[in-house]
């Protein structure tokens, strides 16, 4: 209805053949649109009171439907608050063009800062995982030492055990010896319960593989109190005596004889367990290490999935703002060429503009 109001508000060229007014008709299209840009713009102004955006509506056909060279200076001053209403419309699209711009700014900071601790959780999580390797490798190796270590060392303990054990066993027969002499032997020599200790020293004295003779003297020896015994009696003692005295020194002599051997031996033992124990100090330092690797590289996961979930999750924000912002943007460029570029077509046509192209 406005622009119907428009047309018929438009200057007229007079009286003219009829297809010179067809012609004018079909001309007039043009500007037309033109009017229902800036019209379109001028309902934009929603901060002018109703009736007022009316007038100018209804005034848009005689101001700028008039060449700039033929309007009058109340067309021209009407002209002028036209333009002043849609270059005020054009303000406030620009102001919610840069609101969303900051509103996008704010965002992209923020997404910005997202993909920054995204990115450095990435870093680190490459580093606690080459961490976590290594610490693994260490920890593998010291475990294969710690386990040849530990060969070694029953190993040693085993050369000890069958190379100390003609010693060990010479030791115990000396010592076992030496309290049969002093024990059974002397009894037997002082004949106190000849019997009775000569049955305790048999076993030793055949472990000894005695002259037959002698055992056999020596159990006549045993039966007789002190006061039978005779010259005899005393020989066999005697020669007992030097026999086990003998056997102890021999006992003796193979100990001796073992001892650099068997310190060797220990010391050998000794150096497998502190090669051992510094082994297992290793892996167990190792071990830790890992575990304290693999919980960083766990938690270095975490911080980057929670990156993941934050960029993901603020993702819709991000987009509805530069949405928002294109919308916007996109509103203010289509005012810009089609309702200012119409005002500035109808405002600045002249007389002689308007005969070239066909104008109003």
């Amino acid at each position: 209805q406005t622009f119907n109001l428009a047309k018929q508000m438009a200057p007229q060229k007079g009286t003219k053949r009829q297809a010179e007014a067809a012609a004018a008709v079909a001309k007039k299209t043009m500007a037309v649109s033109s009017f229902e840009g800036v019209a379109e713009a001028i309902e934009q102004a929603v901060d002018l009171p109703h009736v007022v955006r009316n007038m100018l509506l209804a005034c848009l056909p005689c101001g700028l439907g008039t060449p700039s060279d033929e309007r009058h200076e109340l067309q021209a001053s009407m002209v002028s608050m036209v333009g002043d209403v849609v270059l005020g419309v054009q303000a406030k699209l620009r102001e919610a063009v840069d609101s969303e711009a900051t509103k996008v700014g704010g965002t992209d900071s923020h997404n910005a800062d997202l993909q920054a601790m995204l990115a450095k959780a990435d870093r680190d999580l490459a580093e606690s995982a080459q961490d976590a390797h290594a610490t693994t490798a260490t920890y593998s190796e010291a475990t294969a030492a710690a386990n040849l270590a530990s060969k070694q060392l029953e190993e040693r303990h085993e050369a000890q055990r069958v190379g100390d054990a003609a010693m060990v066993q010479a030791q115990q027969s000396k010592e076992t010896l030496e309290k049969g002499i002093h024990v059974h032997f002397r009894a037997i020599v002082e004949a106190q319960d000849c019997e009775q200790h000569h049955q305790a020293l048999l076993p030793l004295l055949k472990e000894l593989t005695l002259d037959k003779s002698l055992m056999s003297a020596l159990r006549g020896v045993c039966t007789k109190p002190a006061s039978d015994r005779g010259a005899f009696d005393a020989m066999v003692l005697e020669q007992l005596g030097k026999t086990l005295g003998v056997k102890v020194a021999e006992f003796a002599r193979v100990v001796e004889e073992a001892a650099p051997a068997s310190q060797q031996q220990a010391d050998m033992v000794a150096e497998a367990m502190a090669r051992l124990e510094a082994s297992t100090a290793l892996q167990s330092s190792a071990a830790a290490a890992r575990d304290t690797a693999k919980a960083a590289e766990q938690a270095a996961k975490d911080t980057v999935q929670s990156g993941i979930d934050a960029l993901a999750a603020f993702e819709p924000e991000y987009a509805a703002a530069k949405e928002a912002r294109d919308e916007k943007s996109a509103a203010e460029e289509h005012f810009e060429a089609y309702n200012i570029g119409s005002l500035e077509l109808l405002r600045d046509k002249t007389a002689q503009t308007t005969a070239t192209t066909g104008g109003a």
